[in-house]
């Protein structure tokens, strides 16, 4: 048996990421980041102004409430829409890039309207 064949199919796997898919990979890396950033300022917010608001003795339940259901729903739209058929048969990449741009809007808006109505 020749050597480089025997290495070919039982040696270590060489993955070689595609050229022409690295700038649509570095452009979800960079929406994604933006989303999680803003979204942990967001829940650091949301969190501060729940601590606050239970040691002065105000009910936080509702409130919590309606952060955690208002986080669960745009998680759950992300999941449908991932789970879509046309979704589904895209590149991983692409995939990644469009579920980027869906989620990437509203926590960034938020947490900038919070950011300047704070400062």
């Amino acid at each position: 048996m020749d050597p480089r064949a025997y290495d070919a199919l039982y040696g270590p796997a060489r993955i070689t990421p595609s050229p022409r898919r690295t700038a649509v990979a570095f452009l979800a890396a960079g929406l994604w980041v933006l989303t999680m950033t803003s979204l942990a300022l967001l829940g650091f917010v949301v969190g501060m102004t729940a601590l606050w608001s239970a040691a002065e003795g105000m009910p936080v339940g509702g409130f919590l409430l309606r952060c955690f259901a208002g986080l669960f729903g745009g998680a759950a739209a992300l999941v449908a829409v991932r789970l879509a058929p046309g979704v589904k048969r895209m590149s991983a990449d692409t995939r990644s890039l469009l579920l980027a741009v869906l989620a990437c809007p509203i926590p960034l808006v938020l947490a900038i309207a919070m950011w300047f109505s704070i400062a």
